[in-house]
């Protein structure tokens, strides 16, 4: 994927994909780890939304990686030493780190790449950047339901789908207990 007309190395353009390749890794890393708490609390969609997102952020550091050109590259990092908190803090936590990690830097690396003259990663940087603002998107839809206490309820009647078994209800809220599988409602997760 590197940019084979002309050199990335020595350009802030290369250090700005290594931070993000590095900072991508990271959030793998924190979103596995907060999918395992969210399923301690019994948050099993809000997990299945962790995972996902972690999933996703793997990719991205691919993409990152797979435009660098090898070697090593002298970055400044930040890590996050942060303690795994609730699934409400951690929700918390990650709208902040998608904005400033994601959305924020990754437009102002596509800016620092189009001037540097790498539209290729200019345009990555951009399109990952809309990624990241949907994860925040996401978050802040759950942590709100988290606050509301409304994960498994809503107003009007929706689907829900058993993350065990696949079943699909509808209904204002899931059954208490899956007719299918018999797992409690905690693994039902929204289709709205």
């Amino acid at each position: 994927m590197a940019n084979k007309t002309k050199s990335i190395k020595g350009t802030q353009t290369e250090k700005n994909l290594a931070i993000s390749y590095m900072n991508e890794a990271q959030a793998y890393a924190r979103y596995t780890f907060y999918a395992q708490q969210a399923d301690k609390e019994k948050y099993f969609p809000i997990g299945e939304i962790f995972r996902d997102t972690a999933s996703n952020e793997l990719r991205h550091g691919k993409i990152f990686l797979k435009m660098l050109e090898g070697g090593t590259v002298d970055i400044a990092l930040t890590p996050d030493a942060g303690v795994i908190g609730d699934t409400a803090t951690n929700l918390e936590i990650s709208i902040k780190e998608e904005k400033e990690e994601g959305v924020k830097a990754y437009i102002a690396f596509a800016k620092v790449a189009e001037e540097e003259g790498f539209p290729d990663a200019a345009r990555h940087f951009r399109e990952i950047a809309e990624i990241e603002q949907h994860h925040c998107d996401r978050f802040e839809r759950y942590l709100q339901q988290v606050k509301d206490g409304t994960v498994w309820k809503r107003d009007k009647p929706i689907k829900w789908k058993c993350l065990v078994c696949g079943y699909i209800y509808e209904g204002k809220q899931p059954p208490a207990v899956c007719p299918a599988c018999d797992h409690p409602r905690e693994h039902y997760m929204a289709l709205d």
